[in-house]
């Protein structure tokens, strides 16, 4: 292989991995001031550099790729000690800014060959160029990744994502340096320039993917979000018919009870007038408001599903705090609650006894928890595969994607989905981590 035009100087790399992190902390919320972050960031950057320049002189092959390894490791570590974003999350930025700076470093080299055969090309030069490409795509990088790794786009970040992002990176650095390590492949060269060629093709190409990819995801979210407004829309709709009606229902009842009582007074069968009593307070149940819970989107939610559940021959019971759903982010209680409610209404619903019909929610704090539960009885057997629920419904292709919501709300949070089955009932359990 030609040797004779040397490789990006491992300075200049660690430089673009630092620079990849700052931007990504730049974006990103972080634990500490700007001084303790300033101290950091100088610590960070003489420990990048340090490491790659003492490693500089690793031989091709598996020493290189654990050097490299460990370097994104060191950025791994900095963007983590200081931001306050999960490991998931820092995995993902890390993904993302190694990806930009193995770009930059590839693309100022490419550059830098090119140049250094001109008589004009010197030390001055390489510094102003090696500025000005690096100035140019950080700030590309900034300008992209702040309209994309906003806060509402972080929250709601899978482990799947997290580690797509990751793969993403791995493949790409995987084939932009593929000469260096096998250099007999269909995919490899000999030659020196060519060899920086394809790295910096296959950076951009990376890069290309991976806002593709994130593209994707906001495209997701999106959708995901005017779904679950419609919902809240739509609930908030079905509440006010809901109240509507109970009060035209309950004065229709003020003025008839007025009538009943007077035939009340003058009825002297005891038994009677018992049962003339209980068919009143029948009445009146019938047509209550429900409890507040504390929690106005569950209480909406709640009304409608009462509503509905009423001409099923539904009986719901609720011992809800709802104070502690006011750490979920509106659209997420309406998933979870909504598809929960509806997946037990629609399975009750099919027990020929009306008497069997019963659903229990409950939501109440265990240790640093919020513990979800909603239960029904069951009419048919439970259909599970691969330890995930099934449809039971005929049309399996439009349906079953109310569980998957749910894992995907309750993920984000980092928390976790069960389910039990305990004397005819099926239990849907949710345990979401407290965020102090």
């Amino acid at each position: 292989m030609d040797r004779l035009i040397p490789d990006i100087p491992r300075l200049y790399t660690g430089i673009a991995e630092w620079l990849g992190c700052m931007t990504v902390l730049i974006i990103c919320p972080r634990k500490y001031s700007n001084i303790i972050f300033a101290i950091i960031s100088a610590c960070a950057l003489a420990l990048q550099c340090a490491f790659l320049m003492i490693t500089r002189d690793a031989p091709s092959g598996l020493a290189w790729i654990a050097c490299m390894a460990a370097a994104v490791f060191i950025m791994f570590g900095f963007i983590t000690v200081s931001s306050s974003i999960s490991l998931k999350l820092s995995a993902y930025c890390t993904a993302v800014a190694f990806l930009f700076a193995e770009c930059a470093a590839a693309f100022e080299w490419q550059l830098h060959t090119w140049f250094s055969f001109t008589a004009w090309f010197n030390k001055a030069a390489s510094v102003i160029l090696l500025v000005l490409v690096y100035g140019l795509v950080f700030f590309t990088a900034y300008r992209t990744m702040k309209n994309q790794l906003t806060a509402e786009y972080l929250s709601r970040l899978t482990d799947r994502d997290a580690w797509t992002a990751v793969l993403i990176a791995v493949i790409t650095f995987a084939f932009s340096n593929i000469s260096f390590y096998l250099d007999n492949t269909p995919f490899s060269s000999q030659v020196m320039v060519d060899i920086f060629t394809i790295r910096t093709l296959v950076d951009i190409c990376g890069l290309a993917i991976l806002y593709i990819f994130q593209n994707r995801l906001s495209e997701l979210t999106a959708q995901k979000e005017l779904a679950s407004l419609r919902y809240v829309l739509n609930s908030q709709y079905e509440q006010y018919r809901y109240y509507r009606e109970s009060e035209e229902m309950l004065y229709m009842l003020q003025h008839d009870l007025k009538h009943q009582i007077e035939g009340l007074r003058g009825l002297d069968n005891e038994e009677m007038r018992s049962q003339w009593i209980d068919l009143m307070e029948d009445k009146l149940d019938e047509w209550s408001i429900p409890h507040r819970t504390g929690n106005p989107v569950f209480d909406t939610i709640l009304a409608a599903k009462l509503r509905k559940a009423r001409t099923l021959d539904i009986r719901i019971t609720c011992v809800v705090n709802g104070a502690l759903l006011d750490m979920l982010h509106v659209t997420d209680i309406c998933t979870i609650f909504g598809n929960a409610i509806d997946n037990a209404m629609e399975s009750v619903a099919q027990i020929k006894e009306p008497e069997r019909r019963l659903i229990h929610i409950s939501v109440s704090s265990q240790k640093n928890f919020i513990f979800i539960s909603v239960a029904n009885i069951l009419k048919t057997e439970i259909l599970e595969k691969d330890g995930s629920l099934l449809t039971t419904k005929a049309d399996k292709k439009n349906h079953g994607y109310g569980m998957k919501g749910i894992k995907y709300v309750v993920d984000k949070y980092g928390g976790n989905v069960s389910y039990r089955i305990d004397k005819g009932w099926f239990e849907l359990n949710i345990l979401i981590p407290c965020i102090s």
